[in-house]
């Protein structure tokens, strides 16, 4: 670790883009390097101030509030860690301009840090950035592709309720390609099966098939059969907990290498032929821009490793 930085207490005013930020979001952008963990240890202690008195951190901020942070000891804001690679560190920009920034998030890579994960993408993005910055939506550690954050909190504001909004078609469109196990039989078929978000004890978050669950409709189109495999693009009208992998092994077409909706057996053929991760990538990405209106649209290509697996797939049904 390098040398610490000692901080003296600082008195932030909240600006007119910080607006109805939760408290603790505003601090980790704020506080750079220091750990979740603390922040809400401080806050919880008293000792952060908002506007003189304590507060909770799901607290919404306004502007002209002042938040007091006492005097702070962390490591050098500007320090990343060792394990990630030059394009963890710098993915790469499909679109910026003063409300949005949209990039390609690389597989391995936590959109936000949380349980397990000591960095993510927004945290990487903040060490190099000044201003405002948040996430507007989530993607998997293992899925790659588009994803959007939110330079001000009104983009914030309009991008959040467009993507969790079913009413939001032809301003927000997400769109995946997907490889599942088993040769696809017709064509596009439209997905329709509500989606209930469970946690076992001791497990994570998953999405399961329920008539009490909450509307989820997909759009799977086919796009290159295989023997045992079919590359899918998927569209998606809705944005559940993982509604692709879910909506994929409800209907006997489970996400290639997905180790939680997934076939262990078949996964264990794939990793022999190098896929280390489950085969679902955020391609595209469609919205009407929260400030003009014009519709913007931004695609990632096809990263090395997934592109290498369907080479591999074509050799071998070639010389079947």
């Amino acid at each position: 670790m390098k040398d610490s930085v000692k901080e003296p207490a600082a008195k932030y005013p909240v600006n007119h883009d910080e607006d109805g930020q939760r408290l603790d979001n505003y601090l980790f952008r704020r506080l750079k390097g220091v750990p979740k963990g603390y922040v809400y240890k401080i806050i919880r202690d008293g000792q952060v101030r908002l506007n003189g008195g304590r507060t909770r951190p799901t607290t919404r901020i306004s502007a002209g509030d002042i938040v007091r942070v006492p005097p702070l000891r962390r490591g050098h804001e500007r320090e990343l860690p060792s394990d990630l690679g030059e394009k963890l560190a710098h993915p790469d920009i499909l679109y910026e301009d003063n409300d949005l920034l949209l990039v390609a998030k690389p597989p391995g890579l936590a959109a936000h840090s949380g349980t397990g994960q000591r960095v993510g993408l927004i945290e990487l993005l903040r060490l190099k950035r000044s201003g405002y910055l948040e996430l507007a939506h989530r993607l998997d550690k293992e899925t790659s592709g588009v994803i959007a954050l939110a330079k001000n909190s009104v983009t914030l504001r309009s991008l959040a309720e467009g993507f969790r909004s079913s009413k939001s078609l032809g301003h927000i469109t997400k769109t995946y390609l997907a490889l599942v196990v088993g040769r696809w039989r017709g064509g596009a078929r439209d997905i329709k099966q509500s989606l209930e978000t469970v946690r076992a004890p001791g497990a994570s978050k998953r999405s399961v098939a329920s008539p009490s669950g909450r509307q989820a409709f997909s759009v799977f189109a086919p796009i290159e059969r295989y023997s045992d495999f079919t590359l899918m693009q998927v569209e998606l009208k809705t944005g559940r907990l993982h509604q692709v992998r879910a909506h994929a092994q409800t209907i006997g077409y489970p996400v290639a290498g997905d180790r939680v909706y997934g076939d262990r057996g078949t996964n264990r053929a794939l990793r022999a032929l190098g896929l280390k991760r489950q085969f679902l990538h955020a391609s595209s990405l469609s919205l009407a821009h929260p400030r003009s209106g014009e519709i913007l649209k931004v695609e990632a290509p096809l990263p090395d490793d997934l592109e290498g697996i369907l080479s591999r797939l074509r050799h071998e049904d070639s010389h079947a």
